[in-house]
Parts: C-alpha cells; sequence; structure tokens
C-alpha cells in the first residue's frame, strides 16, 4: 500500500536540504555551526524507523550530528520519539546529537520540549530538545531575512492569505539566482498554496514561472510517486477484475485506468475541472493512446490545446 503524500513534510525537506544554513540560523542564532555535510536515508534500528536525512555540522573542532524534525502540528509521541532518535543517533553515528523540531501550524499551548520520567514530583530522567514555532518568523520571512523560506509565508500567516501574500512569495523566491533551487522554490509554493488558493488561478498567477518550474525535481519526484500510486491501483483493480474476465484483459484494463488516472490528476493540477466531454473521450482510449498523453498534459500551453490533441486521437480510432 503507499503511503499519503504530506505535502508539508515533502516541502520542508527539500527546503532543509537545500537550506539547511537558514535553518541553523532560526534554531540556533548566535550559534556558530557550519554545515559541512548531509547524511540521507538513515535508518535506525527499530522497526520502519528512517530519518530522510541528518545533517552533519561543525563548531570549531567539535562536529555534530542534526537531526531535524519537522511536525505540522504537535503529536503526544513526539517526545518520547525524539529521545529514541537521539540515543540511537548517538550511538550509531559515534557523535552529539543536535535535535530540533519545526512546528507550522499555530497553537496557543506551550509546545512540550523534553521527554522526562518522573517518580511522584522527582524528576529523575530528562532529555530537551530545541523547539522552532515557524509562524512566529512569519513576518521576518516576509521582510526577506530568509527568502528561502518563502514558499512557506501562506501556511505561517494568521487567517487566510492572499494574492498579495501570494506575490510576497514570489517575489522573494525570484531572488534565488540558482534556477534549479529557484524551481524548486516556486515548486513548493505552488504545492502548498494549492491548499489555500484555488489550482486554476495559481496556474495563472504563476503562469510567467512555470516554464522555470520544469527544472524542479520536486515536482518530477512527487508527480512520480503520484503516477506509481495511480498505477500500483488501476492494476490492483484490474487484477480482480482479470480473476472474473482473465488475467490479460484485466491487466490491460488495469493499465488503461491507471493512465486515465494519471492523466485526470495532472490535468486537474494544471487546469482545475475538465469538461465532461473530455473526461468521456479520454475514458474511451486505450492504456497504448493515453500514454503519450501524459507528456501532453505536462506541456500543454493551455487545456484547449490538449482538448484538440485528444479529438484529433479520437477522431482516428
Amino acid at each position: 500500500m503507499v503511503a499519503k503524500i504530506n505535502i508539508f513534510d515533502r516541502v520542508l525537506k527539500v527546503l532543509a536540504r537545500e537550506y539547511a544554513s537558514r535553518f541553523l540560523e532560526v534554531a540556533l542564532p548566535g550559534v556558530p555551526l557550519q554545515v559541512v555535510g548531509t547524511m540521507e536515508n538513515i535508518e535506525l534500528a527499530i522497526p520502519e524507523e528512517r530519518l530522510d536525512f541528518v545533517h552533519r555540522v561543525a563548531h570549531g573542532e567539535q562536529e555534530y550530528a542534526l537531526h531535524i524534525e519537522f511536525q505540522t502540528e504537535h503529536r503526544p509521541n513526539v517526545p518520547e520519539r525524539l529521545f529514541i532518535y537521539s540515543a540511537l543517533l548517538t550511538r550509531q553515528l559515534r557523535l552529539p546529537v543536535l535535535t530540533v523540531v519545526f512546528y507550522l501550524t499555530r497553537r496557543s499551548a506551550p509546545l512540550p520540549h523534553a521527554y522526562q520520567v518522573q517518580v511522584g514530583n522527582a524528576v529523575i530522567n530528562r532529555f530537551e530538545y530545541q523547539v522552532v514555532k515557524l509562524w512566529e518568523y512569519a513576518d521576518e520571512i516576509a521582510a526577506g531575512r530568509w527568502p528561502e523560506l518563502a514558499p512557506l509565508l501562506v501556511s505561517l500567516v494568521e487567517g487566510e492569505p492572499d494574492e498579495k501574500m501570494l506575490a510576497r512569495e514570489r517575489e522573494l523566491i525570484l531572488q534565488e539566482s540558482d534556477s534549479h533551487k529557484r524551481a524548486n522554490l516556486l515548486a513548493c509554493a505552488v504545492t502548498i498554496g494549492a491548499r489555500y488558493f484555488d489550482k486554476e488561478f495559481l496556474w495563472r498567477f504563476f503562469r510567467e514561472e512555470v516554464e522555470m518550474m520544469r527544472e524542479a525535481t520536486f515536482i518530477e519526484d512527487w508527480l512520480e510517486e503520484k503516477l506509481e500510486e495511480g498505477l500500483q491501483k488501476g492494476l490492483q483493480k484490474g487484477l480482480q477484475q482479470g480473476l472474473q474476465q482473465g488475467l490479460q484483459q484485466g491487466l490491460q484494463q488495469g493499465l488503461q485506468q491507471a493512465r486515465l488516472a494519471d492523466l485526470s490528476r495532472i490535468l486537474h493540477w494544471r487546469f482545475g475541472e475538465l469538461p465532461s466531454t473530455l473526461e468521456k473521450q479520454l475514458a474511451e482510449l486505450t492504456a497504448e493512446q493515453l500514454e503519450p498523453l501524459i507528456d501532453e498534459a505536462l506541456n500543454a500551453p493551455d487545456l484547449k490545446t490538449f482538448s484538440v490533441t485528444v479529438g484529433n486521437l479520437s477522431s482516428s480510432t
């Protein structure tokens, strides 16, 4: 079963990988730590626990392992998990571990910053970690202090974000001189923005930056996961039907449904709701006919152009 993708988790990990020093500035202000490397896909010796990456940082001659944890909102098991992660990382990497948790969702109640064991009123053991409430830095990010964190602004502002805030995000992102990083930042902004704005509006708003976003590995990875998810679901459904109709027929139908799901997802993402006539035309095409339309859906300048291609394909069959 394919796990549901958490867009905030994905975006934050992209930002933390490419701009680790910025998160250090927010988490540990005044501490002159230098990022010297990234250790990705760290596996801990407990069931199904993988840390996406841990940064190696240095302070003078001393090196540390910096473990950054992102939480959209607080969960009761966070303190215990961080205590376990820190202990296992310390043993596995043979380095002292710095643990920092970044929270996105506003919360008036205090956020725990320690795991402790106590007997009665006596605290016997206590493990503390750094907590950063990202929404407290929204004004500084908007003012341009950390332009690399601009894609998070719409989720950090108090109340509903507006077009003005989205424009400020774009303005800050376009300051990035590295085209690859700029593409990823734009893709992150569109991905998070889709939670708050109409997708068709977003594509119109960022229409001049669409070409830049084609370089974003973030979108490519996200689409690849979504395509794989659709393929697996389609194949599973097709195989179930294949038990009654024959394996070959079931597989073909499963592939057709997977390709159709892929196209619908991409088209809805780029253009919003689809005309019923177009949906009917796509449903009547085979898996082989749908395959090249995926590239067309990604590259077509507008829905009308894509519909003409589909119409030509339908009339030729």
